[in-house]
């Protein structure tokens, strides 16, 4: 089961955790990250710097909440730099507040960094002529991947939290061991070493944290009792030396962070290096800024000051277990289809990379070089479009292209009034000789500002509005649009002079065609009455003759 997956629905293409991580063990397809696991360290920084909390890592608070419904006897085994996670000076306090949740009993792993750092003496003792100390998982399964010849370097002594758990086993056989720590990786280790014999399963700090908060359960920080214990220097940087009792033929170094334990191990593979025991963490500032520290603990610095005011520089555990303490570690390199230099330069061609000029290696992407970006195109793990300063010449282009091909006007002010881009109609409406750069001239100089400030103020835009432009004496149809978000005003004018002088003329051809239709309908109207004037007269005569001739008939 996988312990570290992204939600999909939460990525924002935004490339931060592939620029955190230090193995670029991420694949990024279809808009969204995706851990590449067999290549994955499990230094869990992807999950630290995630802005939008898609990182997931696997739970298994309900596992061991199902173990305590069974009634299995559960003991809690606690990572030395649990006093920075929780804030005490002792286990017990913690110990009082987690038995509360059913566990039975709680031990600091910090018995079990004193066996460890007892073999690793005995290493010493034994002149092994470089020893890395191998108490953290995710360094390990760095060497494993990526720094194979260094695999024999590396102390074959299991974890502090593998020792601990044995020696709890041999104490209760019938108990289940659960391990607690500030760690993502502790959970692969218990899957790859802890066979049944040690540790059952492994949740995280601020698994617990949570855990205790959602039943309501606080630490009581008056139960400190004041043991000290020198194991408990462990989880800091240099903390494993600190505990060790020195040859002094030997040099001591300690190294955090994975970037500087990959330059420490390229230094080891070139060879050279004799009478050294190199102490490795994968976090800065070692177990105290563990990925999975509670989110309520204090900096790096109060942490470390909690593990100094636990720990003391004589006294230690009395505990001591007998073999079988060694560890077998072998070589689990990830399979990575490397691209031929032609197949490179093709990609890097693409994305407009033609010249050694044209690499930005700006690392915006998440990789550090255009060329390790183009490995991982090829590898599948990135897209050409997560090239940024491409996709912003790119858009850019087709943004001028746009901007210069449109017959109408653009102009866009920002809210000072000062003008941020104009085109090419621009120029060729207002008449300004496209020589003249006019961005950063004021509005004024081509438009009435009263009317932009309007509608800045008011926020309401105006669309489609015809209109005479007094300062070219043409006639346009303008939209105003306020873009608040970019605080920019957006000025579209169309030149539709000829179009509306030719509105004009037609109109003034209709009024002079109606004109002449009601002259022409008005001498037909008095040419048709003075017709049946005439008509009339003639009729009636012509009555009055009728009437006398019947008239004299009938005499």
């Amino acid at each position: 089961m996988e312990i570290l997956r992204f939600k999909k629905a939460n990525c924002k293409n935004c490339y931060k955790c592939i620029r955190e991580c230090p193995i670029k063990a991420i694949r990024f397809r279809d808009h969204q990250a995706q851990i590449i696991n067999d290549e994955c360290i499990l230094c869990g920084r992807c999950v630290r710097v995630c802005p939008q909390n898609a990182k997931e890592v696997r739970d298994d608070t309900p596992v061991v909440k199902d173990y305590i419904r069974q009634g299995k006897k559960v003991i809690m085994a606690m990572a030395p730099s649990y006093v920075a996670a929780f804030q005490v000076n002792s286990i017990t306090p913690l110990a009082e507040a987690v038995k509360k949740l059913g566990v039975w009993d709680v031990s600091e792993t910090a018995i079990g960094a004193k066996i460890v750092k007892t073999e690793y003496e005995r290493l010493v003792a034994e002149k092994h002529p470089l020893i890395i100390s191998t108490c953290c998982h995710s360094v390990i399964r760095l060497v494993q991947k990526y720094y194979v010849d260094c695999i024999p370097y590396l102390a074959p002594v299991i974890s502090p939290m593998h020792a601990h758990a044995k020696l709890l086993k041999e104490a209760n056989p019938d108990a289940v061991v659960v391990f607690v720590s500030p760690c993502i990786s502790k959970k692969d280790e218990v899957a790859q070493y802890c066979h049944g014999d040690s540790v059952d399963c492994t949740i995280t700090f601020d698994e617990l944290y949570d855990w205790l908060e959602e039943e309501g359960i606080q630490i009581n920080h008056s139960l400190e009792d004041g043991e000290k214990y020198r194991s408990r220097f462990f989880p800091e940087t240099g903390g494993i030396l600190k505990s060790m009792d020195k040859d002094p033929s030997y040099h001591y170094l300690a190294v955090d962070g994975v970037e500087n334990c990959r330059h420490a191990l390229e230094e080891i593979q070139a060879g050279g290096l004799k009478g050294y025991f190199i102490e490795m963490s994968a976090c800065t500032g070692s177990c105290i800024n563990g990925p999975a520290m509670p989110k309520a603990t204090r900096g790096m610095l109060a942490a470390q000051t909690y593990v100094e005011d636990s720990a003391d520089l004589v006294k230690d555990y009395p505990q001591d277990l007998p073999d079988p303490l060694t560890k077998n570690i072998t070589m689990d390199l990830p399979s990575m289809d490397m691209p031929g230099e032609g197949a490179i330069e093709e990609i890097l061609a693409k994305i407009g990379k033609h010249r050694p000029e044209d690499m930005l290696n700006c690392g915006a992407c998440g990789y550090p070089t255009c060329r390790d970006k183009a490995i991982a195109v090829y590898q599948g793990k990135a897209e050409l479009e997560m090239c940024l300063p491409y996709m912003k010449e790119r858009a850019e282009s087709v943004s001028n292209n746009v901007m210069d091909a449109t017959p109408n006007a653009i102009v866009a002010v920002d809210d000072s009034l000062v003008i941020q881009q104009f085109n090419r109609a621009a120029y060729a409406l207002f008449g300004i000789d496209p020589t003249v750069d006019m961005v950063g001239h004021q509005a004024d100089e081509i438009y009435d500002v009263a009317e932009l400030a309007e509608v800045v103020d008011s926020r309401e835009n105006i669309l489609s509005q015809r209109c005479f432009l007094e300062q070219r004496g043409i006639y346009v149809e303008k939209s105003i649009i306020y873009d608040e978000g970019h605080r920019l005003l957006l000025i579209f004018l169309k030149d539709i002079d000829k179009e509306e002088k030719e509105a004009k003329r037609a109109a003034e051809m209709r009024r002079d065609t109606i004109e002449i239709t009601d002259q022409v309908i008005s001498k037909q109207m008095r040419v048709v009455q003075e017709i049946a004037s005439l008509l009339g007269e003639t009729t009636a005569e012509t009555k009055i003759a009728l009437t006398r001739l019947k008239k004299s008939m009938e005499d």
